[in-house]
């Protein structure tokens, strides 16, 4: 059980303390979240704005300045500190999906974060930056020390996420890193990512099967579970629902992962509705295909700009 639950008064200091280092007027807010859960809200001048959990470091809401939601989170998603929370975007670092030993995607979106820093740009972008390192838990899963760092900044019309990972050890290691991005969507037989035609992917649904992209728009009618390796930098989700697309650019995170449940995955996972499969589309990024290896000292980073156009 999380401590906070255990001594709500301790976890309100915790709240005030944080606000009184990394507060900033009318840009920068610790508060309570889902299940006592602390988290930082950033508001932008124009009144976008975004929210950020220190469990998982897991951005669970951007809306835009008129308010409008755009990114999708499961109304049965759990909020408890040993879970992850379904929806926005999960951290998912040092292993994607089941590919390897470890718990699913990892155990970076189950950790807690610390909150490092926060800042209100002369151009009006608000930023924070959160980490976490190697723990007693982490050692007992993954063997390596290690520093991984997020950082946030929120713009009128664009989010920027940024990533990097230091091997803080002796000894190298390798990893797979990805932003797991869930995007809320009107309905999805009206959506369609585009910019990945010619790329070739491999279907994990057909048996890993490696084909060629050939369609200039990636439409659903079924669920899809596909990898892009090496896939183009620039990328669009386009929603004829809401009439609105949104931009993907991304530097030093080669491979995307396109993903909607569909019907019967969505009944089968129990932090997911049976019928939400209908409003989002997860179009992810991040490197998997190939995993960096960071020597002591090394470092990589990454990074992410989602932007509506």
């Amino acid at each position: 059980m999380r401590l906070f639950t255990l001594f709500p008064q301790r976890f309100h200091t915790m709240i005030d303390t944080l606000n009184n280092q990394f507060g900033i007027p009318n840009a920068v807010t610790i508060a309570e979240g889902n299940g006592g859960l602390p988290k930082a809200v950033l508001t932008h001048s124009s009144g976008s704005s975004c929210e950020v959990y220190l469990h998982g470091a897991h951005i669970t809401s951007w809306k835009n300045a008129t308010g409008d939601e755009l990114f999708f989170l499961s109304r049965e998603s759990w909020w408890q500190s040993d879970k992850p929370i379904r929806g926005g975007i999960p951290v998912v670092f040092p292993q994607f999906g089941g590919r390897g030993p470890l718990p699913q995607h990892g155990f970076a979106r189950t950790s807690e974060w610390e909150l490092v820093c926060s800042g209100l740009l002369d151009n009006g972008i608000v930023n924070i930056d959160l980490q976490m390192r190697e723990s007693a838990e982490t050692l007992a899963l993954w063997p390596h020390r290690f520093t991984l760092g997020l950082r946030v900044l929120l713009d009128e019309n664009a989010l920027t996420v940024g990533a990097r990972v230091t091997n803080t050890g002796e000894q190298p290691f390798d990893f797979m890193m990805a932003l797991h991005t869930y995007f809320r969507v009107a309905d999805i037989t009206k959506t369609a990512v585009v910019g990945l035609q010619g790329t070739t992917y491999v279907d994990t649904l057909q048996e890993n099967a490696r084909i060629v992209e050939s369609r200039p728009e990636i439409r659903f009618a079924a669920e899809t579970d596909s990898v892009y390796p090496n896939a183009p930098d620039s990328l669009r989700v386009a929603e004829e629902g809401n009439g609105r697309t949104i931009g993907i650019s991304k530097t030093d995170m080669p491979d995307v992962v396109v993903w909607n449940p569909w019907i019967a995955k969505s009944q089968r996972m129990p932090d997911f509705g049976d019928d939400e499969y209908v409003h989002m589309v997860c179009v992810e990024t991040g490197v998997i295909e190939t995993k960096p290896v960071l020597l002591p000292g090394e470092k990589w980073e990454g990074e992410t700009t989602f932007r509506i156009e």
